[in-house]
């Protein structure tokens, strides 16, 4: 997968999750937890691969505020600030967790950074979008979304063979 292809990915899952967040509401998070939010997760680790060393804070930063400018456009204002602090602080913890592991396998890597990034986005997004901190909400996000990424994770590799 070529990067631009990967960020263009990157960014339509961060507008379309946004997107069906703000059409559909809380009801949607099962979907988006287990369908979008993880590719982008996994799609990030991608990222980071490529960008490892060449400005690679820099250009994660930059894909947060280019999704979070384009959901503006698209989204709810709720949804899209929501969307941007989660992002951002989901993208921190899955970058530091990636680089901790990085004597670990590819896909051990990407498992174990999307686990915390998983459970820092279902921490923050229902709460600063919906007013919600449910733990049964929290759990279950953060499940469906390390579940989602194992998949999602064991699909680009298979296709980067």
């Amino acid at each position: 997968m070529t990067v631009r292809i990967c960020i263009g990915l990157y960014l339509a899952a961060a507008i379309a999750a946004n997107v069906v967040v703000s059409a559909f509401g809380p009801w949607a998070l099962p979907f988006t937890a287990f369908a979008i939010v993880p590719f982008d997760l996994v799609t990030r680790d991608v990222l980071h691969e490529h960008w490892h060393g060449r400005g690679l804070w820099l250009r994660m930063l930059g894909l947060v505020v280019t999704g979070s400018a384009l959901s503006f456009v698209t989204a709810s204002p709720a949804v899209c600030i929501a969307s941007a602090v989660a992002f951002a602080a989901a993208g921190l913890t899955n970058a530091g967790l990636y680089q901790l592991a990085s004597r670990q396998s590819r896909l051990a890597r990407m498992n174990l950074s999307n686990c915390g990034a998983a459970l820092t986005d279902s921490i923050l997004f229902p709460l600063i979008a919906f007013a919600v901190l449910s733990p049964a909400l929290v759990v279950s996000q953060a499940a469906m979304k390390i579940a989602g990424g194992a998949i999602w994770s064991a699909i680009i590799l298979k296709a980067a063979r």
